[in-house]
C-alpha cells in the first residue's frame, strides 16, 4: 500500500489528558451522532497535519489534491470521524474553504454530526440540476462547510454516475479549496466504485485489531481498478501493548 498514516495514535492515553466532550448528537432512526472530539491530543494532531501536508503538497501526484475520498474497507471502522477531523484541519488553514460531503447513504451521520437540515442534500443537488450551493449548510466550525446527503433513492450509485456529478464537482472544486467525501463501505457496498475515478485521491481508513490483512488489500485492489488513486490509508485506534513499566525502562535507557 502507499504511504500508511496512523490516526488516532495512543487514543486510550489521549482520552484521560484530552478535556474537552462530545457534539451533542440527534438521534435519528435509532442511530446517533459518531462521538467526534474536535480538540485532539499532539500526537493524533500531528498526524493529521501530516495528512495536511501530504494533501497541500503537489509533488504528491504532480497536481493539486482538492477533492478526497475516505472509505473504510467495513463499516464501523471510524470513517466519518476521520472525515470530519481531516476536514477540521485543513478548515484551519489560513483562509482554506472546505466542505465536507455526505456521500453514504447507506448510514448517513454528518447531518447529526453538525445538527445540519437534512431534507435536501448531495442526491437531490445532483439528481434535480440544482445549483451547487442550493443545500450546503455551515458549520459551527470556522472555514468548514456541509453538504448532506439529502433523500435516498433505491440506487444510490446513480447520484455519481454520469456528467451531472462531473460538472457538479467541477462547480465545487472553483469554489473550495478541499472536497472531503465520507463514503459508504467500499466491501459492503459499490457506491465507493462508482466515485473513485472522479475524485483527486482516496484516503482508505482501517482499524487496528479489527479490519483484516486481506481486506485491507482487497479493498486497495479494488479501488484502484475501479480508477481511483490511493493516497494512503488511516490506521484507527491503534493501541500500544506495551506494560508501561516496561515502556518508562526503555525510555530511560535511550
Amino acid at each position: 500500500m502507499s504511504r500508511t498514516y496512523e490516526a488516532l495514535k495512543k487514543a486510550e492515553a489521549e482520552k484521560k489528558t484530552e478535556s474537552t466532550g462530545p457534539v451533542e448528537t440527534v438521534p435519528v432512526d435509532g442511530r446517533e451522532a459518531p462521538n467526534i472530539r474536535w480538540v485532539q491530543g499532539v500526537p493524533t494532531r500531528v498526524e493529521y497535519e501530516k495528512i495536511r501536508a501530504w494533501l497541500t503538497n503537489p509533488a504528491a501526484r504532480g497536481q493539486r489534491l482538492q477533492t478526497v475520498m475516505l472509505v473504510g474497507c467495513r463499516s464501523g471502522v471510524g470513517t466519518t470521524t476521520t472525515a470530519g477531523l481531516l476536514a477540521s484541519t485543513l478548515a484551519e488553514a489560513k483562509k482554506s474553504r472546505v466542505l465536507i460531503v455526505d456521500a453514504n447513504f447507506r448510514t448517513p451521520a454528518l447531518n447529526m454530526v453538525f445538527e445540519a437540515r437534512h431534507n435536501g442534500g448531495l442526491s437531490e443537488t445532483v439528481s434535480n440540476g440544482m445549483p451547487f450551493d442550493a443545500q450546503i449548510q455551515p458549520t459551527n466550525r470556522q472555514n468548514l462547510f456541509v453538504l448532506t446527503g439529502g433523500p435516498i433513492s433505491f440506487f444510490p450509485t446513480e447520484v455519481f454516475e454520469g456528467e451531472a456529478m462531473d460538472r457538479f464537482l467541477s462547480q465545487l472544486k472553483q469554489h473550495f479549496d478541499f472536497v472531503i467525501f465520507d463514503t459508504a463501505p467500499v466491501l459492503d457496498f459499490p457506491d465507493a466504485y462508482v466515485l473513485a475515478p472522479k475524485v483527486d485521491s482516496i484516503i482508505l481508513v482501517v482499524q487496528a485489531d479489527k479490519t483484516s490483512i486481506e481486506d485491507a488489500q482487497r479493498s486497495k485492489r479494488e479501488l484502484e481498478r475501479a480508477g481511483g488513486h490511493i493516497l494512503g490509508v488511516v490506521v484507527n485506534r491503534q493501541r500500544d501493548y506495551t506494560p508501561a513499566a516496561l515502556r518508562k525502562f526503555f525510555t530511560t535507557k535511550s
